[in-house]
């Protein structure tokens, strides 16, 4: 496995991903080259008793410019308040079914059909995003990756709310370039460190917790 490092805010609008994507400069760092953009259908798969979950892992298929990738990462979040996320991550190719065995042969693949065995894969839920990233340069080294994600949930085939996030990415150097770039954006009163991954906030989204019937207690 690879391990990702990479901060992650909650952007406050849109306005505030439109200003971070075309600044020039993020504190030493300069963004490099124009803005990228791809659009991602993300499908979180699990099976109807959570074997991945319970395993530790969450396990997404990327579907974006006729290739599909099956992600698998781990699930440990972060302190409360700190921006940095730390994550265990296998990837390989994969198609759009349900189903690995019918997938090309990878690490991913292998770990997903050990958790689950003959146990079938479920959709948990949907998100499609709208991706602009752009690479932060110290001189010629390029650090990180800078990405704004629009994204809409998607859940019983219709999109049922929208947000948006700032990821930054660890390319290059060592863990203190993104605490650099932390003690940057930790002044920016329209970001939110958060808390937790897209997964997450996707399924607090589309499965909200039930209203009380018992009234103030």
């Amino acid at each position: 496995m690879t391990v990702e490092l990479e901060l992650k805010y909650l952007l406050r609008d849109a306005a505030t991903g439109d200003r971070l994507v075309a600044a020039d400069r993020h504190g030493p760092f300069t963004a490099a080259g124009q803005v990228r953009t791809i659009q991602h259908e993300d499908r979180y798969v699990d099976t109807s008793d959570g074997a991945l979950a319970r395993a530790g892992f969450a396990a997404r298929l990327r579907t974006a410019q006729g290739w599909t990738l099956i992600s698998m990462k781990s699930n440990a979040g972060p302190a409360a308040g700190d921006p940095l996320h730390r994550r265990q991550e296998l990837e390989g190719p994969a198609t759009r079914t349900l189903d690995p065995r019918a997938w090309p042969p990878s690490p991913a693949r292998s770990l997903i059909l050990e958790l689950c065995g003959d146990a079938p894969l479920l959709e948990l839920v949907t998100v499609r995003q709208l991706r602009r990233r752009r690479e932060l340069r110290d001189g010629d080294f390029v650090a990180a990756e800078l990405s704004v994600d629009e994204v809409d949930v998607v859940a019983r085939g219709r999109v049922v709310d929208r947000f948006a996030e700032l990821e930054v990415e660890l390319v290059g150097g060592g863990e203190a370039r993104l605490a650099e770039l932390a003690r940057v954006f930790a002044s920016d009163p329209e970001l939110t460190p958060a808390s937790g991954s897209k997964l997450e906030t996707a399924l607090r989204i589309a499965s909200p917790a039930p209203a009380s019937s018992g009234g103030a207690r």
